[in-house]
């Protein structure tokens, strides 16, 4: 029999809302038919004003928050972690979707791993033409070295106690890009191990609606930022730096166009040459 502490009954779900209003229904209703049900979903509305009052009320099987203003997804995600009143929590994006099997599937893993604290699952990307990517190919114990090549972790892959998340000080708020990045690398300094159900239960959409990872300018950023932060692990791994700014560069470019593209292209390559990087 599972330990009453992972039941399904004691999730609380936390979706960020930002002008999402083509995808929520979708999004939610992915929570709705899940296989092990929750009993609790909190929409944080990240100050979308009146319109988003008035479309997120039609849902009565949600708990709304509304922010005065727009404060970006740390901000809103940590609203609704506080408002929680269960023990684990899952996220779930607006515009992203969960496998009906999602929620069970982490249940059976935290059942059968106790020691973990938190498990992640696959993920696919979508558009509006179906599945773009797969990726499925992460650790199965996450450590503090695979941090520091990849984030691994997406939120809305994500089930974790409450309480770990109360110790590790939430999603930082200065960081509006890696923010989750950001958190796994601390969550495991304080000792907190991540496991990984290796199915893809989890739907990530890629499209130019507002996906703050979108944008190769904002991810920069938010490496940078990162990489600011965490160096302290980063000087630790002698190549990780630099590795990881010309990965930074390669994939900033893949996301952008035009002259834009081609400089951080080109920046990735001066990296590599100067740092030796292995490709």
């Amino acid at each position: 029999m599972m330990d009453s502490a992972i039941e399904g009954e004691n999730i609380s779900v936390v979706i960020p809302f930002y002008k999402a209003y083509d995808y929520f229904e979708t999004a939610l209703n992915s929570v709705r038919s899940q296989t092990s049900k929750v009993n609790e979903i909190i929409v944080v509305d990240d100050g979308c004003g009146d319109k988003a009052k008035e479309f997120l009320s039609q849902f009565d099987d949600i708990i709304v928050i509304h922010l005065e203003k727009n404060s970006g997804p740390s901000t809103a995600r940590n609203t609704g972690v506080k408002a929680a009143s269960n023990d684990w929590i899952a996220f779930l994006d607006a515009d992203d979707i969960w496998h009906e099997n999602k929620i069970e599937q982490q249940l059976e893993f935290l059942s059968n791993h106790p020691e973990f604290s938190a498990c992640h699952t696959g993920i696919e990307t979508f558009n509006d033409d179906g599945i773009t990517n797969v990726y499925n190919d992460k650790p199965a114990d996450l450590a503090i070295s695979d941090l520091l090549i990849s984030s691994h972790v997406t939120p809305p892959s994500l089930l974790i106690k409450k309480s770990i998340l109360e110790k590790a000080n939430y999603f930082d708020v200065n960081m509006h890009c890696s923010e989750d990045h950001d958190l796994s690398i601390r969550l495991l300094e304080l000792g907190f191990k991540i496991g990984f159900v290796n199915q893809p239960l989890t739907q990530v959409r890629r499209m130019d609606h507002g996906n703050i990872s979108s944008n190769g300018r904002s991810l920069i950023i938010g490496h940078w930022q990162l990489l600011r932060k965490n160096y302290h692990l980063f000087k630790k791994v002698k190549g990780s730096a630099s590795y990881f700014m010309y990965k930074t560069f390669m994939t900033a470019g893949g996301k952008s166009q035009g002259i834009e593209k081609k400089c951080y292209y080109l920046f990735a390559h001066i990296i590599a040459f100067l740092f030796s990087v292995k490709k």
